[in-house]
């Protein structure tokens, strides 16, 4: 719970405490009888006036007891409710419910109710349409005018009595004044790197943050007793609690129009904010059980690390692009086995704390080796998977780079294993690749060549071993794909010169011979041999040694933490198949290494281009599917999220599906659907992956149910109407366009096979010493 300090605050008005004496203090019966009645009779009075028992007509029953009541008994009950403490804890109890209703849902975050408070103080403090008040009750407070002159040469080394003799007006105009002049002489700081420690719970409350949150509850008291004169007919509690629940509102920026100062949106039923809190405390104790877990502190510790800003990107892309340059060396390290872990941890909050952590100890060894040579200047780039590192890096330093690796990843290995993070059957050293070339594109190559080849070590483009796999690599690409072609050229199994991207596709989903075999026969009506077979799939993996990372500056992450209301993931289907198809026609036309790599730099691109569209797309499509503002949307990568300010309903969900299927993008985007009221953020990101995994099975295992046209046609959402992991149920929402007609039997079809989709699915993820997977399909 909340730690409630005693601060003896101005909300505790002079009459409150003079009730307060006259209720508890020893004296003449008669005059303290005269007194509490004359207070009783005012009260009957205002309540008439102000015609509260109508506005009791149309409350719950529950929440009567939120009504001022003018009895004697009442009012001096009432009285000693307005004491600090109760105060505090009242004022903790309506702001967090207006946090959680807002959707800043601090219940899934790891920012704590301390920091949320900050944040608000300061944007009550600069907002114009509240600056009269904010002064007003600034007036009354040494802790507000400490806290504004905080950091002034001239103002914040005075003590207490100085400060108190000057009106907080005059220190605001002052303080702000010298505040423009110094901003004007200095640049923006940089990004701020997330800090190593973790952030303080929600019950640490400082005795200033608790002296902030009681000045804002004073503040929106005051704008509400101006604008909403009913106000008067609620309890001191109850006022409490509603006035803090309209601070909540504050924090979000869209509400500072005056909207948030409107009394309807603070004036809800007290049981209703309460029971809000409830729910939020029951939260917060999950996730604080997650986050006390080793692998819970580990996610909460590196999931948001970046090592770079997105200037510090940039700058290295610009390197990148200008290819080789005398002197410079490119270093490229990447989490070669992200889709794996992905696939099988499936929780990608902590494979992405996984590789974050593996950077963090890759940029402090190479922060230790600039100390160690003042004269090297590296500039670093960084996406989800990768960490790029670009320099005039001598012979001598590359090879202690080289050792400095394989030290990483025996660090890396020990303190994951240590801390109980992965199994002890795991191999993290193997986890990642790193390369040293002449150019971004040649590091890249070789990073995708030595995952076989030399996987935990860094390897280098000018190793002749390694040049020999390379060359290798694509004079066999080239003669597998013209056998290939003679073979299938006639077939919808190849486009022009080079297999179709849905081709590549099926590659990459079965790694099974005897899966693709079957997989290649029902799509394309073809017999395929095995020796065809096993041609196929060696193909695919030289093309794959030559298939680029693109460049991008910017790095969000894309993950449903905050999404106390639900929302949904969209996967971009295909793009690596697009990548390898695009590849392959570069390889088809080049004759040497180098030509191959600036060939097939210009088709990552052009997928590059066509992953934009595809995300503009869909922006636009939720934009026109929801109300304006119910949905906000992340990207990263071929991944995004949707997170809900509240919940979808269905008609959303299909109305999203529907417009998405009736365009040429229908089997491009899959979604998996999340409610609200999921304990953690473990627990949503997982469900939502589970979603996806789904999808994906299902679509694999339709392939021979429908016609590839009708398949092609839909688009499949599965949504998980469960907040518990690993049971509950499933439902599938089929998108579908205008001109597409699906039959009854296709339809019932389609559902059947979903449900054998979840029972087959539920064994995958079934593991011993933990309970069956129970996923059940919904109709």
């Amino acid at each position: 719970m909340f730690i409630l300090l005693f601060v003896p605050h101005s909300w505790a008005t002079s009459s409150a405490l003079g009730l307060i004496t006259a209720c508890h203090v020893q004296c003449n019966a008669e005059v303290k009888a005269n007194y509490l009645n004359q207070i009783s009779n005012q009260c009957e009075i205002e309540n008439k006036i102000l015609k509260c028992d109508e506005l009791q007509k149309d409350a719950k029953a529950e929440d009567l007891g939120m009504f001022r009541r003018c009895e004697v008994s009442s009012l001096c009950k009432q009285a000693d409710e307005n004491l600090a403490g109760d105060q505090i804890e009242a004022c903790a109890i309506g702001y967090t419910a207006s946090l959680i209703a807002t959707g800043i849902a601090l219940k899934n975050t790891v920012v704590g109710l301390g920091e949320q408070i900050e944040q608000a103080w300061e944007t009550v403090k600069k907002n114009e349409k509240i600056r009269s008040e904010y002064l007003t009750q600034c007036n009354q407070s040494l802790q507000c005018k400490r806290d504004l002159v905080k950091g002034d040469r001239n103002y914040g080394s005075m003590s207490d009595e100085e400060l108190n003799k000057i009106s907080a007006t005059t220190l605001f105009v002052a303080v702000q004044e010298q505040k423009s002049y110094l901003q004007s002489l200095q640049r923006s700081a940089d990004n701020a790197k997330l800090p190593d420690t973790t952030p303080a719970k929600d019950s640490e409350l400082t005795e200033s943050q608790q002296a902030k949150l009681m000045d804002l509850a004073a503040i929106m008291k005051a704008k509400l007793q101006k604008e909403y004169r009913q106000f008067n007919c609620y309890t001191p509690k109850a006022q409490v609690q509603m006035a803090c629940y309209a601070i909540g509102q504050v924090v979000d920026p869209l509400l500072l129009a005056g909207a948030a100062f409107k009394a309807v949106r603070a004036l809800r039923g007290a049981s209703e904010i309460s029971k809000e809190y409830t729910e939020f405390r029951a939260a917060s104790d999950a996730r604080e059980a997650y986050f006390a877990t080793p692998r819970g502190k580990f996610v909460r510790k590196y999931l948001s690390y970046n090592p770079t800003t997105k200037e510090e990107n940039a700058k290295w892309i610009e390197l990148a692009k200008q290819g080789k340059s005398d002197g410079t060396y490119f270093v490229s390290v990447e989490n070669s086995q992200m889709k794996y872990l992905n696939d099988t941890l499936k929780d990608k909050n902590v494979v992405t704390s996984l590789t974050n952590y593996h950077k963090k100890l890759t940029v402090s060894k190479l922060e230790e080796l600039m100390k160690e040579y003042p004269d090297l200047k590296l500039t670093m780039s960084s996406d989800f998977k990768t960490l790029n590192i670009a320099g005039k890096i001598p012979p001598d330093l590359q090879k202690k780079i080289s050792q400095m690796f394989a030290d990483i990843n025996t660090d890396f290995t020990a303190y994951l294993k240590d801390r109980k993070i992965i199994r002890d059957s795991d191999t993290p050293e193997k986890y990642f690749s790193g390369a040293i070339g002449t150019s971004a594109d040649e590091a890249n190559v070789v990073m995708r060549a030595s995952r076989d080849m030399k996987p935990g070590t860094l390897a280098r483009f000018d190793d002749p071993d390694v040049r020999n796999v390379i060359s290798g690599s694509l004079r066999t690409s080239e003669i597998e794909r013209e056998a290939l072609q003679k073979q299938f050229g006639h077939t919808e199994m190849f486009d022009g010169a080079a297999p179709s991207a849905e081709t590549f596709d099926i590659l990459r989903k079965n790694k099974d011979p005897q899966d693709l075999k079957n997989a290649l026969q029902t799509r394309y009506k073809t017999q395929v041999s095995d020796n065809e077979v096993a041609s196929l799939q060696r193909y695919m993996n030289n093309v794959d040694t030559f298939s680029l990372n693109s460049y991008n500056a910017t790095r969000e992450l894309a993950n449903l933490n905050n999404a106390s209301f639900g929302g949904f993931s969209a996967d971009f289907v295909g793009l690596g198949s697009q990548n390898l198809r695009e590849t392959a026609n570069a390889l088809a036309k080049s004759k040497n290494v180098d030509e191959a790599l600036l060939n097939a730099r210009k088709g990552e691109q052009s997928v590059t281009v066509e992953l934009n569209k595809q995300k503009e797309f869909l922006k636009k499509i939720i934009s026109e599917s929801v109300e304006p503002g119910k949905l906000k949307s992340v990207c990263s990568g071929d991944d995004c999220v949707a997170v809900a300010k509240s919940p979808l309903n269905d008609i959303e969900k299909q109305k999203i599906l529907d417009r998405v299927a009736g365009s040429k993008y229908s089997a491009k985007l899959r979604f998996s659907f999340v409610k609200d009221g999921i304990k953690t953020p473990d627990a949503r990101n997982t469900l939502s992956t589970h979603g996806e995994s789904l999808e994906k099975l299902l679509r694999k295992n339709l392939s021979s149910q429908l016609s590839s046209k009708k398949l092609d046609g839909l688009t499949f959402g599965v949504d998980m109407r469960t907040t518990e992991l690993n049971q509950g149920p499933v439902k599938l929402l089929v998108g579908q366009g205008q001109d597409l007609y699906l039959t009854k039997a296709e339809r019932a079809r389609i559902q059947n096979v979903f449900k054998e989709t979840v029972e087959q699915f539920n064994k995958s993820i079934t593991t011993k010493n933990k309970p069956a997977a129970r996923y059940e399909a919904s109709p």
